[in-house]
Formats: C-alpha cells, sequence, structure tokens
C-alpha cells in the first residue's frame, strides 16, 4: 500500500536526520569543525522538511502528536554532546554573583572588585569589559539553576525541557486551529532551535516558550495572565516590549496593569544599580553589529551606524504600528513583528531566528524555512576567527544567506502590503457549503456524498453541479438530499455556476472521485474561524493505493510542498474559501481549466491561504491511465504556459482545456 511506502521513506528521512544529529553532535570545536558543521546544519534543514513531507498517514490524531513529540526528544537528545556556548559562562558566572550577594549591574566582568569571583567560566566568558544586559529575571533564574548544580549540564536539561515545552504549545495551537500536528516538524526538526538550545545552550528559549504562551493564553481570552505572562517575556528578553501595543490595541483593558507584576516584582532585588542595565542595553544595541541585513545597508548608505540604528529604529516602529492596527490574527501578528525586528536589527546570532520559527510552524512559509536552512552560514564567522583570530563573517557567507531569502520573501512581502492598504477580511465561518462538480460519475459520486453523510459535522448545503452527465449521477444526488444544478461542460465553469449559488460562510470544493476522512468538516471551519486573516486554502489528498505508488507518493509530496510552502494549491486537494472573498474578486473564475491556478493567485492577493495537511482519500485512475511522470510533465507545462499567458494580459484556458481532455471525459 502506498502508506507503506510513504512511512518507508519517512523511517529513511528520519534516520538521515537523527544520523546529521548524531555527527554534530561529535563536533568538539567550531573553530576547527565550522565548514563540516554548516554542511550538516544544510542537511538537516533539507531532511526536516523532507520527514514533514511524507509525514505517514496516523490511525489517529493522538498517535501523530506522540510521533512528532518521540522524534523531538531522540534528536535533542543527540545533540546534547555539542559543545555549549561560551554565553553560558556568564550565565554560570552571574548566577553565582547573585548567590553571593552581589549585584551583577554594579560592575563590569572583569572589575578588580570582583576578583574573588574569577573562575574557569570567567576565563571562558566573552565581552568581560561589558556590564551584563540581561534582565533581572533571568538572571535570577541563572541564580536559581546554580544552586541546583554550578555546571553546565543544569542548564543544558532545563533548557531541553523548555525546548519540549515550546513543542508541546505548538502542538495544541495546531490543533485547535484545525492544522496537522505535523507541522510542529518545522520547529522540532529544525536545525536552529536544536543546536541552539540543545546544542550551545542559549536561553533564548525561555524567550520562545513565555512569549507563545502569551499569545496563546491572550487567544484563548485569558487577558490578565497574558499579561503577567507576556512581562515575564520582557524580564526575559526585553524585546518583547514590541508586543504591548499589538496586546492593547486588540483588548483596550485595565487589566493590561497586571504586566507591571512580573517587570516591577524581580527588579526590586537589583534596583540600586538597575539603570545600568538599561545602559548596557543601549550600548549593545547602538555600537555592535553582526550579520544584520537591512541595517547592513542602510549603514552602507549613510555610513555612520548611529544614523543606522536610528533609522532601523524608526523603520521597526513603524511597522509595530502598522500590525498592531491592521492584523486580525494577534498570533499571527506577534511573530510578524519579531520577523520585523530581525530584518532590521544590526545584530542577528543565527539563535535569534529561534524566535519565530514557532510562527514558522503556525504559519509555514517558503523564504522563512529557507532563511533558517542558509543561517547555518553564520558559522563561517568561527572558521574565520579559528583562521585569523578575528570574528568575522565573511561577505560570502553573508550575502549567500540572505540574497536568497529576500528574492523569495518579497512575493509574499508585496502581497502583504496589498493586505493592509486593503479593508481587513471578514471573519463569519459558521455555515458550509459543498459544491461536487460532476460528469458521468455515479459510483463516485455516491461515495463522495456518502462520506460527507459521515463526516460527524453538519453542512449548510451540498450542491452538485453537473455538466452533462448521461449515468444515474442525478438520482444519486437526489437520493442524499443534495441540490442539482445543470452547468456548461467544464469542471471550472460547473463550480462557479454553484458557487453563485452558494449560501454558505465557506465553500468547500470537492471532485466526485474523493472521499471525505474522519474530522475533516470540522478541521475546515475550525481552521477559517481561528484563522481569521485567511481568505481560504486547501485540504490536502492521500491517493487511494494504485499500482504506481511510487510515483503516487512523489505527487502527494510535492502537492503537499507546493500548497504548504507557496500557497499553490489544486483543485483535486480540496480548495475552500470565504464566498464574500471571492464575490469580491469578481466570482469564481469561469474558466473550463486552470480555475483552481486562477484561484489561488486572486485569493493570495486578498489574504493568507491555509494548508490542512490531508483528510481527503482521492483516486489515482487518471494517473494509472497513462505514464505518470509524463503526465507531470505535462500538468507542470501547463501551469507554467497558463501563468505566462496570464502575465501578459492573455487567456488560453480554453485551448489548454481541450489539450488537456483531447477527447471524451
Amino acid at each position: 500500500m502506498i502508506n507503506r511506502l510513504r512511512i518507508a521513506v519517512f523511517a529513511i528521512a528520519c534516520g538521515l536526520f537523527f544520523f546529521l544529529c548524531l555527527q554534530a553532535g561529535r563536533i568538539d570545536s567550531l573553530t576547527t569543525h565550522a565548514r563540516p558543521l554548516m554542511l550538516l546544519f544544510g542537511a538537516m534543514a533539507m531532511a526536516g522538511v523532507l520527514a514533514w513531507a511524507v509525514f505517514p498517514n496516523m490511525r489517529s490524531l493522538k498517535s501523530a502528536i506522540f510521533l512528532v513529540l518521540g522524534l523531538s526528544v531522540l534528536s535533542r537528545l543527540l545533540l546534547y554532546p555539542f559543545p555549549y556556548s561560551d554565553d553560558l559562562n556568564r550565565y554560570l558566572w552571574e548566577g553565582t554573583l547573585v548567590l553571593h550577594g552581589e549585584n551583577p549591574y554594579q560592575f563590569t566582568a572583569e572589575a578588580s572588585e570582583w576578583k574573588a569571583f574569577r573562575d574557569p567560566h570567567w576565563e571562558a566568558m566573552n565581552h568581560k569589559d561589558l556590564k551584563t544586559v540581561y534582565p533581572p529575571l533571568i538572571i535570577l533564574s541563572f541564580a536559581a539553576l546554580n544552586s541546583v548544580a554550578y555546571l553546565p549540564a543544569t542548564y543544558k536539561v532545563f533548557f531541553g525541557l523548555a525546548d519540549m515545552a515550546v513543542i508541546g504549545l505548538l502542538l495544541l495551537c495546531l490543533t485547535r486551529r484545525g492544522m496537522h500536528p505535523k507541522n510542529a516538524l518545522f520547529y522540532a526538526l529544525n536545525p536552529v532551535p536544536l543546536l541552539a538550545f540543545s546544542g550551545e545552550a542559549h536561553f533564548d528559549v525561555l524567550f520562545v516558550l513565555t512569549t507563545l504562551a502569551a499569545l496563546l493564553l491572550w487567544e484563548d481570552g485569558k487577558t490578565a495572565w497574558s499579561w503577567v505572562m507576556l512581562g515575564i517575556s520582557i524580564q526575559i528578553k526585553v524585546i518583547s516590549v514590541l508586543l504591548i501595543p499589538l496586546l492593547f490595541w486588540k483588548r483596550k483593558s485595565y487589566k493590561a496593569l497586571w504586566i507591571g507584576l512580573p517587570l516591577l516584582a524581580p527588579s526590586l532585588f537589583f534596583l540600586p544599580q538597575l539603570h545600568h542595565f538599561l545602559y548596557g542595553l543601549l550600548q549593545y544595541g547602538g555600537t555592535m553589529s553582526h550579520n544584520g541585513s537591512v541595517n547592513y545597508l542602510l549603514l552602507s548608505w549613510l555610513g555612520d551606524r548611529q544614523a543606522a540604528v536610528i533609522l532601523s529604529t524608526a523603520i521597526l516602529l513603524i511597522v509595530v504600528v502598522a500590525i498592531s492596527l491592521r492584523t486580525n490574527d494577534v498570533l499571527k501578528g506577534g511573530y510578524a513583528i519579531l520577523a520585523a525586528l530581525l530584518l532590521l536589527s544590526p545584530t542577528v546570532h543565527y539563535w535569534y531566528l529561534a524566535w519565530i520559527v514557532p510562527g514558522i510552524a503556525l504559519f509555514p512559509s517558503s523564504a522563512w524555512i529557507l532563511l533558517t536552512g542558509l543561517s547555518g552560514l553564520y558559522f563561517s564567522a568561527w572558521d574565520h576567527f579559528g583562521k585569523t583570530g578575528i570574528w568575522s563573517q565573511p561577505k560570502v557567507f553573508f550575502y549567500t544567506q540572505w540574497i536568497p531569502f529576500y528574492i523569495c520573501w518579497a512575493p509574499s512581502f508585496l502581497a502583504r502590503l496589498r493586505q493592509f492598504m486593503s479593508r481587513p477580511v471578514e471573519q463569519n465561518a459558521t455555515t458550509l457549503s459543498v459544491v461536487i462538480p460532476c460528469l458521468n460519475e455515479g459510483r463516485q459520486l455516491r461515495n463522495c456524498l456518502a462520506s460527507l453523510k459521515d463526516c460527524g459535522s453538519p453542512i449548510e448545503e451540498i450542491l452538485v453541479v453537473d455538466g452533462g452527465s448521461t449515468d444515474n449521477s442525478k438520482a444519486i444526488a437526489q437520493t442524499f438530499q443534495a441540490k442539482w444544478l445543470t452547468s456548461v461542460k467544464g469542471r471550472g465553469r460547473q463550480i462557479a455556476t454553484a458557487v453563485e449559488a452558494c449560501t454558505g460562510d465557506i465553500v468547500l470544493i470537492l471532485h466526485a472521485d474523493s472521499r471525505l476522512t474522519g474530522s475533516l468538516v470540522r478541521r475546515v471551519m475550525t481552521s477559517m474561524t481561528q484563522n481569521p486573516d485567511a481568505v481560504g486554502g486547501a485540504v490536502g489528498q492521500r491517493f487511494r493505493a494504485g499500482p504506481k505508488n511510487s510515483v503516487l507518493l512523489l505527487i502527494e509530496g510535492l502537492n503537499d510542498l507546493r500548497a504548504q510552502l507557496w500557497h499553490n494549491s489544486f483543485g483535486d486537494q480540496g480548495q475552500f474559501f470565504r464566498r464574500e472573498e471571492v464575490n469580491r474578486i469578481g466570482g469564481f473564475p469561469d474558466l473550463p481549466l486552470m480555475e483552481d491556478v486562477e484561484l489561488t493567485a486572486l485569493l493570495k492577493k486578498r489574504g493568507d491561504l491555509l494548508f490542512l495537511g490531508g483528510g481527503m482519500l482521492c483516486s489515482p485512475r487518471r494517473w494509472e491511465k497513462e505514464n505518470p511522470l509524463k503526465r507531470i510533465a505535462q500538468v507542470i507545462s501547463l501551469v507554467i504556459r497558463y501563468k505566462t499567458s496570464r502575465l501578459f494580459g492573455r487567456g488560453n484556458a480554453e485551448k489548454l482545456y481541450r489539450e488537456y481532455y483531447p477527447g471524451p471525459d
């Protein structure tokens, strides 16, 4: 069966990923092994995406969740031996100062007043000439961990548990939004959080955890607790203050005052010298830069570091205000703000990208996945340091990391700008209409309608639109109380006729040879309710077993990747959309062919397109009638030719239809 093949390929992808983790875990020095680490990093990123693409069909949602958790634990254990960051030495040493009653904000680490506390961790510490830039709560956390054991292992274990908690919250959020749990693999098998937290033990994982928790509490309507958690997040990493306008604008309430509790309480321990903390932040942000993209361009243009920082900050604040005012989805808006911070920051260490990796899992983006995969080029600075003693990233690696990202990201950025200029997306998602085009599909239609009847979720209406059937399709449709419509032959034209007659808030398009599995209808409605910025999406299909399972698996994987990462879906993947949004674009595309391609192209300009990761079984009959590889090439050719024609304002759908269906259907 095709799922057995899927399981086999998935096992190979995971085995490769674990092997790469094992090899990375054996690295004992970044200065001598930076180049092989860059290769391992990129290979891990590709293997992780492959594992997502061929994730097996599980019997239950719970089984899929346990599989994701198991993969997460094993990969993190394999990376445990990876050398910890030199930043960890500062965590340990500053925690020791607190335990001895000292105020870490009072002096620099090299001050003679603290000479008695110098130890091997102090020797290995970086930037001894700077005062700490860590907020009070995280320094108290260092002291608490030191009281358990003054060892790097204490931090690695604790941060590893926090990392698993992030994955747990992601799984919870994905389930609530009707998304497939496998999307958590975009975080769980991403080399950025793996190396940053399980390997180097950066405390940023606590920031990632508390920020995600704050946004989820907000979604749950637990406003006071959300503000408390955001205050904790700020006390771990100050950049969370950027989320305050977003939360306050969406729900103006006196409960915002709860943020003061976590902000004030830990600060009381260090109050006499706390002003040094603010000075240290300004010094770090205004005088240091490494691997920043937009800031680097501004610095090159202005020729003044301080001016570049000021302009970057001004742009960032404008973006924060714009997102706070316009976004309907607080969770998405929060990660958009953090993404803007990363693009405008003068310093972007590779582990900083972990801040937005949960957002990648929740709102997958090909550009950001590419950036995280290329961020391993950051280690070229270690290679350069090992050879010259100078910490600097060679420009060729800098450009190789950032230029492909911006090329890939530019179209989605321009689409977001258009969306910001238009009115917000309608959020109504209470009723569902199902549209099924057919042409002599009596047997297949019966199975499709039966699966809708057994789905266990209410459906407002089912419309079967016929293109001239001569079989018993009409009688079958009436048996299942479906509305029977007739139209000119041509799937797109048939669908357009039915959509015009629909009354549901959401419209789901099914081909007559498809069958629903599980709680698909509920997932569609949940996803559109919980993702207010979404205008539509696709379910994702799996083929019923056939004699050409290997090719069918390839088609499934390519279709999933295209729909998830590039938001381009085909009709047999179960497209769905807000009916009002389709009305605003002039109705469903009245085309005999390529209506699905045209629909996604138009909807992408209006808002987000979701991908639910499966829930339909489709017949492989068309792929079995002829050479499937030849058919794949034909489909690709047709899409390219249609999009090229569309680019020049010409329509060739009729010609492509005659080519795709040269004889009777």
